[in-house]
């Protein structure tokens, strides 16, 4: 479930029917299961987020519980587009809050989330300054995309997460749509979609990374183990929901075949055989032009956005 509007994510503005909240007493069994298969022990991080946003289920408060019995760390992915009811049982095993944002104004968010910029950042800091009162002594970091309209608004993102005390990473925005980027790497994009993924997006990233066909790139999804609302284990968290994409479900199905079964079939084989699991795993690396505590380069940048700011009246 989300309620963005993003144009290049599978669950944005052409996401798929369907989606439901996880149970708590599902999420108590998958947990259950895990812990007995020892897939899961008390150093183990679980993301409660996929494809969705995590602070608008009705009953986030019972998952919390459930987990906090289990004494596992979990971290949050939002586009905090809503505050959560923040309390002890909320903080008592977070480890870290990601805020996801597309820019740092409103045009940039007219453009992809489709929220009130200045609602969000009000969310953001109200986020923070709870959990901080609640206990939670963790950490909190904004992933911020880069396209190409936002790049002047950089240096306000980082004032920003200055003043909250909290990090920023920059991260090049990706087509993050399954069906989307099958249809570019086989030439059938249509123009409508490819002229806006070429004004939008650093598309470069798309022609230097997608026609890599490395044979020797083990995908890192291999070590993660993605489950959904109803047990399912999908084949990574880069995959559209329904049984095409499942390698099992973890509350029915043997472990073992279900694991082989993610290394050895067709999706996956053909996924890193054009590129594209190079392309979707390295969604989180840096810009070329910015690094974190880098600040010349990060100086450079703001000269820019200056220059553009007075440019621009």
């Amino acid at each position: 479930m989300c309620n963005a509007s993003c144009p290049y994510c599978l669950s944005g503005r052409y996401r798929m029917a369907g989606g439901k909240f996880i149970a708590p007493d599902v999420f108590e069994r998958i947990l259950e299961r895990l812990t007995k298969l020892q897939l899961m022990d008390n150093s183990s991080e679980v993301g409660l987020y996929n494809w969705g946003e995590p602070f608008l289920h009705p009953r986030l408060g019972e998952l919390l519980e459930i987990a906090n019995r289990f004494r596992i760390s979990y971290t949050f992915s939002t586009n905090a587009s809503k505050v959560p009811v923040i309390d002890g049982s909320f903080v008592k095993g977070l480890k870290m809050i990601i805020f996801s944002m597309p820019g740092f104004s409103q045009a940039s968010y007219d453009r992809i989330h489709g929220f009130s910029f200045s609602k969000i950042c009000t969310n953001i800091q109200t986020i923070v300054d709870q959990s901080r009162s609640a206990g939670y002594k963790g950490a909190f970091r904004v992933h911020y995309h880069v396209y190409q309209f936002n790049l002047s608004e950089i240096p306000r993102a980082e004032e920003f997460c200055r003043q909250l005390g909290i990090d920023l990473q920059l991260h090049y925005a990706i087509l993050n749509h399954w069906d989307h980027l099958w249809a570019y790497v086989n030439n059938e994009l249509s123009y409508s979609m490819l002229k806006e993924v070429s004004q939008d997006l650093f598309s470069f990233r798309l022609r230097d990374l997608v026609p890599d066909t490395t044979e020797s790139y083990r995908c890192p999804q291999y070590d993660l183990l993605p489950i959904d609302e109803a047990g399912n284990v999908l084949l990574c968290c880069q995959v559209p929901p329904g049984r095409k994409y499942a390698a099992g479900n973890i509350l029915q199905d043997d472990i073992e075949a279900i694991l082989h079964f993610r290394e050895h079939n067709n999706v996956c084989s053909k996924c890193v055989a054009t590129g594209m699991a190079r392309y979707l795993n390295s969604s989180l690396d840096f810009p070329v032009f910015w690094k974190p505590n880098e600040s010349p380069l990060k100086e450079a940048l703001r000269r820019v956005s200056r220059k553009l700011r007075r440019s621009l009246g």
